[in-house]
């Protein structure tokens, strides 16, 4: 019985998230989305760093950090919030769907080979 409401949630997750599935297929730019964002919309770093009280250095810094990937969710949200944008956050099965994902997990228990991390 328990998993059959697993594969009814796992099927309503697959819904509800399938616009952001299809964009897992897009990649970051070259030095990361707030940048792209920044110089697409035509904001300068001092724009950006006025509204979030911050010096213009710290806006590079902060566009570094996200390339990086040590950027915080909060602080990213902060600074596409600045930039009149909004922070889509989610998780999706690398491929396929979440009901996919089931046999794919207690497949790699049963080798006992553990996630890698990229």
């Amino acid at each position: 019985m328990r998993n059959v409401f697993m594969t009814h949630a796992q099927r309503v997750l697959d819904m509800e998230t399938r616009h952001y599935q299809a964009a897992r297929r897009v990649q970051r730019p070259l030095h990361g989305w707030l940048r792209k964002v920044r110089k697409t919309m035509g904001y300068m770093a001092a724009d950006i760093a006025r509204d979030l009280e911050v010096s213009p250095s710290m806006v590079f810094q902060l566009e570094r950090s996200e390339w990086k990937e040590t950027i915080t969710l909060k602080r990213l949200k902060e600074v596409a919030w600045s930039m009149e944008c909004e922070l889509v956050y989610c998780i999706v099965p690398r491929e396929g769907k979440f009901e996919d994902q089931l046999m794919v997990f207690a497949k790699r228990l049963a080798r006992g080979k553990k996630s890698r991390r990229r």
